[in-house]
Formats: C-alpha cells, sequence, structure tokens
C-alpha cells in the first residue's frame, strides 16, 4: 500500500516496536516516538488525509485522549479506520475475551489475564475493556462522523472494523 501514498508516518508510544517497524517496513515511513493520548506536539501542522490504529485502540487506556489527537491532525474530511477485539467478544476455545476473565461485559478498566498465551500481549501488557457504546461515543465526542461498521464473518464476532471522518 505505501507505494501509492506520498509519505507514511508512524507514531508509538513503544521504541521497542519502532525499531520492528522501521526494520520491517518501507523506506518511505516516517516513524515518530511519541504519546498519541497527548496533544500532538511532535506534530508539524500539516493535516493528514487519514488515520489508523489497527487492533490497538483496546489497548490504550487514554481513548478520550486518543481520538481528539486524531482529530486535531486530520484535515476536515479526513478518514480514521480502526479495529479491535470485539468489545463483546465473550471468549471462546480460540480466545479469551475482550472484558476481563471472571467478569462481565459490565465490567469497564485495565485488566490482565495469567490464562493468555505467556508470549501474548494480554499477560505482559493487559488490556482495558470498554463497552461498544463507550467507544462509540468516544468517536462521536472526537467529532468524528462514524461512516461504517464491520464485524467480519464469523460465529460469534471476534473484531469490529471501522472508519469515520472528521466533520
Amino acid at each position: 500500500m505505501s507505494r501509492y501514498l506520498a509519505s507514511l508516518t508512524g507514531i508509538d508510544i513503544s521504541a521497542a516496536m519502532l525499531r520492528k517497524a522501521r526494520a520491517a517496513g518501507p523506506g518511505n515511513i516516517t516513524y515518530i516516538h511519541a504519546d498519541v493520548t497527548r496533544h500532538p506536539a511532535w506534530w508539524d501542522g500539516r493535516p493528514f488525509d487519514g488515520c489508523t490504529c489497527e487492533l490497538a485502540l483496546m489497548d490504550i487506556d487514554d481513548l478520550a485522549g486518543t481520538l481528539p489527537t486524531v482529530t486535531a491532525v486530520l484535515r476536515p474530511g479526513g478518514w480514521f479506520a480502526t479495529s479491535i477485539v470485539h468489545p463483546c467478544f465473550p471468549g471462546n476455545e480460540l480466545g479469551c475475551s475482550s472484558w476481563p476473565p471472571g467478569q462481565g461485559y459490565e465490567s469497564e478498566g485495565w485488566w490482565t489475564s495469567p490464562d493468555h498465551n505467556p508470549d501474548g500481549v494480554r499477560i505482559r501488557v493487559g488490556a482495558t475493556h470498554r463497552k461498544l457504546s463507550t467507544f462509540l461515543n468516544a468517536v462521536l465526542d472526537a467529532g468524528l462522523d462514524a461512516e461504517r461498521f464491520v464485524e467480519p464473518p464469523a460465529p460469534v464476532p471476534a473484531f469490529l472494523l471501522w472508519r469515520c471522518r472528521r466533520h
């Protein structure tokens, strides 16, 4: 995809993840070590046409800081596409649920679990469970207009993808 775009910028709070991205990615990507939940001091003021966040919003504690930052760096009409572990996913033999083990859907907040893969992210850094309404309202509160929601085919939806635009 990057060969069709003039420039790409990757932002992450983890220096280790940025090193991995630099090693794997094409050369036309600028990588910035920054906290996306804070006012974008790293940003030069040139608006982005689009932003993505793949399978990470459920791991960022400060959703109310993240989405307004996305909105701030997008040009009017710019797009934001994201995917998350479906917040309603109850878990099955293929994976643990989005919400804390032994608790229910209503239990919003950070959690970790010893029942996850020892090499996986849930056991090492945990996750922050939010109800579906929390995600959707945060999108609206950030000044983004929802355009499309997708739940990839599965007996029980494990992922939720959506696209929205800045007003």
